[in-house]
This record gives C-alpha cells, structure tokens and sequence, in this order.
C-alpha cells in the first residue's frame, strides 16, 4: 500500500472549563481516559491532533485508532507511528518501520521498504558496493530513486548532478546533507543550468542552502550574477547576502533594492533597511528605520542610535472590572473558536472581547486580540504571571517573557504541530525529562498550567545558560537545540569580521530559528529595560558582545 494512498484511507475512514479556578488542567487526567465520544465533540485542529497523540497511546482497539485518525487535521510521522502500532495491520506497520530505519538496516529491504525510507541524506551513508546493490533493486521499479542514488555513487557526483532534470537535481543538491555538499558539490554551476533550474520553486532553497555554508565558496561565485527578475524576497535577499560575503557591494546594493520592494512583511523591510545603511552608512536608512511601527531588531537599532524612543509599546493592561469568569485557560478549546472568530477582526468583535476577557487570567488572550485589531501598529509588552517569576532574578525574568512572548504571547494553552505546550512551548519529550530531573509525577497535560509550564522552562534555562552566555545564543538554542547552537559556533558564525554580528545572523541555516532569534533578542532588550531600569542595557552593546 502506498504511504499517501494510507493516508487518505485513513481520512476516508466537554472541555469547557466550568470551575472558578483559573488555572486547571484542561482534562481531568489523573482519573479519566480520553474518549472516542470526546474527541467526535471537538473541532479538527492542531489541539485535537494533540489529544489524537494521546488517545492512541492508551489501550484501545485497531478499529477505535482508525476513527480517531480520521478525525485529525494533519497525520505527522508522531500520530503515524503510534497509529501504525495500535492497528495490527502488517502493512502499515511496516510503512512505518521502514520509514523509521537507518540506511545499513533499509538495504536488507524489498525495494518497496527502500523507496519510503531511503532519503537522500540516508543513502550518503551507504558505501559505494552497498549503493550499487541498492540501485540494481531499485532501477525498474523506482527508477528516480536508482536515479539519485547513481549520482551520490558516480565518481565526480558534480558532473552528473548538472546534466540531471531538474526534479532529481533538486532532490540530490536540497536533500543531501551538508557536508556530502561541501565535499562533492562545491563547484560553479553552469549558467545554463541555474537558468533552467531558476524557473523551479524548489531552486529558493537552493539558494539557501548556499549561502548559508561558509564553505561552499565556489558554488557560491554561481550565484553573483544572478539575474532576481521572478525570485521571492527571501531568495534576493540571500543573493545580496551573498555578494557581500564575496564583498560585492555594489551587486549587493542592487539586489537590497529589489528586496526591498519585494518584501511584504514590515520586519524584511526594515531588515533590508538595516543592510543598507550598514553598508553604505547613509544615516537615511537609519531615519526611515527610526520611523517604522513595528518593533523589531532593526527599527530599535535605529531608535537607539538617533536617540529615539518607541512610542507604540504598550507595558500594562490591566482589568478595567472586578469582574469573575469561569474561563479554564488551560483548555486548548476555550481558545480556539476566539482564535478563528477574530481571523477579521471589528469593531465589534474587539468591544465584544474587551468586556468578555477583562480579567487577569485573560490578558494576554486580550493583548493577543488588540494588538491584532491594531493590525500590529501597536506591540504589547505584557508582564503576565508575575506572582510566578517574582522571586527570579531581573535578567532571567526578562529572558523567560521575551522567549514566551516569541513562543505563544502567553497563551497557557497553545499547542504546536510538533506538539510543543503551553506559554513557553516545551516539547513533550523535554518535558518528561525535566520532570524526571526534578523527580516530580510527570502528567503531560500539566504543560497547559501556567505554574507547571513556566517552572519547566526556568529549569531548562539553568542548562541552557550555564553552557550560552548571551541571550540570543539562548534563543537558538531553545528554539534548535542546544546541539545545533553548538555546531553553529563551531562551524565559525559569530566570529569577528565585517557586518559581525548581522551577517552570521543571516546565515543562520533554519528560517524559523534565524527569525526566532533576531525576534527573541528584541524581546529580551525590550523587556530588560522595562524589568531593570537601574541596569539598562543598550542594544548596540548587546549586539557587541556577540562577537
């Protein structure tokens, strides 16, 4: 059975809090079970593929895994996996242990096993005899795949590469891993083949991919002369973070320009902004920065230098009433129908929000709907569950409200698509750790109470700051891993040089942990001057001190 066929099988096949007690679970999991009825009461969405999570954990029948699968709005290798286990379905099991196995034990495998779990990346641990084999019992049956592996085994896999389509040029160069990259594929690319492959949506993360590697200095000079005409914002901006690693002002200059008028979000305008000014040092740039509505790294850069202040920052938002609601804002379901009611936001619907979450439990849902309705011209800088974080040290205040801000706007009962809960967004197999350090009854659904939640992140931020001594280092490690962080540093980013810091920065290789970083960072600036005004701190030096 193909994978995408099973899954598509699969398709076709009371957790309103009423207690007065603000912060409670959103189940009553020490005594109850989940339910196929509970989970038919509840809209599809991310939380209910969560609970889906859960409930295919317990002990229940293949034909109950089956409805509940049904039920979920996106099937990820984690609701998979625990799926394939319940459903006694040989098949499907072995979709999964195939999908699951590593590349020596995958080429033991029927052909078919090999094609769902033989990445790219998987098979550049192989030897050349165990590829050739691999490929005699792919090449009828999965041709694009014998097709792959016969590039990654060939002598020169460079020359193979460029003279292949299109499709397997990008899942060979995309998917390989970087240092079979920086080994093998660190040569010019003929302009003919980046023409032809430019028209592809796939060559963006080409692109990316680099220009982030230091190392890939030759493929690199490919890239210069790039013509921008039907690339996204992101892909000329790389292409002029490019040029000025090979200190190709000029051609950088041009490529900004370009950016700047592709960009749709106000932060990448004012990134590309920033660069300009740093390589031109034309204080205009500066002025237009200083000027910008949203705060950001850039814009309070800016500020800071021409010795502005922010005036759309708001601090406080308190209750206007006395007023007592019942709201469990652990409830992932209490949230979610506000959550799509304001997806267009009125007049009416604000009035109507403003009175129903004026309490202190519901602040940061109130913050979260005004700041909206603002349409971000206005940034909320609320200091939630104080009675929590009051005995912590200033700066670990601020850290722990820039990174929550970043992670949910502190919103007790967020939950991910990879499952990560609550204000602070701790993943599951994190906090089962956390809680066995602390040797505390690990109940998972915890996470959703502010107390419990916040706790756990103070404690994984005594590791992660004992080892990163600077808030934005913090921030990518939260985000990817104190692993990923330390590869980073010893790859050589945030080493002295020219536009060090920024441009190590940019060359942050994940999009969500390069964003989550640079927003954390002003987060935390933000939010210390306003925690410790005895001992404010200026951005400029912040950033200083990175190198």
């Amino acid at each position: 059975m193909n994978y995408k066929f099973l899954i598509i099988f699969i398709y076709c096949v009371g957790l309103y809090g009423n207690k007065n007690i603000q912060y409670t679970t959103p189940l009553n999991t020490y005594n109850s079970l989940i339910t196929l009825e509970w989970l038919n009461s509840k809209p599809r969405s991310i939380a209910k593929d969560f609970y889906i999570w859960q409930y295919l954990d317990q002990d229940i029948s293949p034909d109950q895994a089956i409805q509940a699968l049904g039920q979920a709005k996106n099937v990820n290798n984690k609701l998979f996996f625990r799926y394939a286990k319940k459903i006694k379905h040989d098949e499907t099991y072995a979709v999964a242990q195939c999908m699951k196995a590593k590349a020596k034990n995958l080429i033991t495998k029927d052909a078919y096993c090999i094609d769902i779990g033989l990445t790219t990346y998987k098979a550049t641990k192989l030897n050349q005899n165990e590829i050739e084999d691999t490929i005699e019992k792919l090449k009828n049956k999965y041709p694009k795949k014998a097709s792959i592996l016969k590039i990654i085994n060939s002598p020169i896999p460079f020359t193979k590469l460029i003279s292949s389509p299109n499709e397997i040029f990008f899942e060979t160069f995309n998917e390989c891993g970087g240092k079979f990259r920086e080994k093998y594929f660190n040569y010019k690319i003929p302009k003919r083949t980046i023409t032809r492959l430019k028209k592809e949506k796939e060559f963006a993360q080409t692109i990316k991919l680099i220009v982030t590697n230091s190392k890939l200095t030759k493929i690199q000079e490919s890239l210069l002369n790039l013509d921008e005409a039907g690339l996204s914002h992101a892909s000329v901006f790389f292409l002029a973070i490019n040029a000025i690693q090979h200190k190709e002002n000029e051609k950088a200059l041009k490529y900004l320009r370009s950016a700047f008028n592709t960009a749709y979000y106000r932060f990448d305008k004012d990134k590309v902004l920033f660069w300009q000014y740093l390589i031109t040092k034309n204080n205009e740039y500066l002025e237009k920065l200083s000027k910008s509505w949203d705060i950001n790294l850039y814009s309070l850069y800016a500020m800071e230098q021409l010795n502005k202040q922010p005036t759309n920052i708001i601090y406080d938002l308190q209750p206007t009433t006395n007023n007592k609601h019942s709201f469990n804002i652990s409830n992932p379901f209490f949230w979610l129908p506000i959550l799509r009611d304001i997806k267009k936001i009125t007049d009416d619907k604000l009035k109507k929000y403003q009175t129903k979450l004026d309490t202190n439990a519901t602040l940061p849902h109130l913050a979260f709907i005004k700041e909206r309705a603002s349409k971000y011209r206005k940034s909320y800088f609320i200091t939630p569950y104080s009675q929590y974080l009051k005995d912590l040290a200033l700066d670990r205040q601020a850290i722990i409200y820039a990174l929550g801000r970043q992670e949910s706007r502190f919103i007790p009962s967020s939950i991910s698509p990879s499952y990560a809960m609550g204000i602070m967004q701790i993943m599951p197999f994190l906090s089962k750790s956390i809680a066995k350090e602390l040797k505390e009854f690990y109940n998972i659904y915890e996470q959703l109470v502010p107390s419990t939640n916040l706790k756990y992140a103070n404690h994984h931020l005594d590791f992660l700051e004992a080892r990163l001594k600077h808030p934005l280092l913090v921030a990518y490690a939260y985000n990817g891993g104190i692993g990923f962080t330390s590869r980073l540093l010893k790859n050589g980013l945030f080493k002295r040089g020219d536009y060090e810091p920024f441009l190590s920065m940019e060359l942050i290789p994940y999009d969500e942990t390069k964003r989550y970083g640079k927003k954390v960072l002003a987060n935390y600036y933000v939010y210390k001057n306003h925690l410790d005004r005895q001992n404010r701190v200026k951005l400029s030096t912040l950033i200083e001190t990175l190198n």
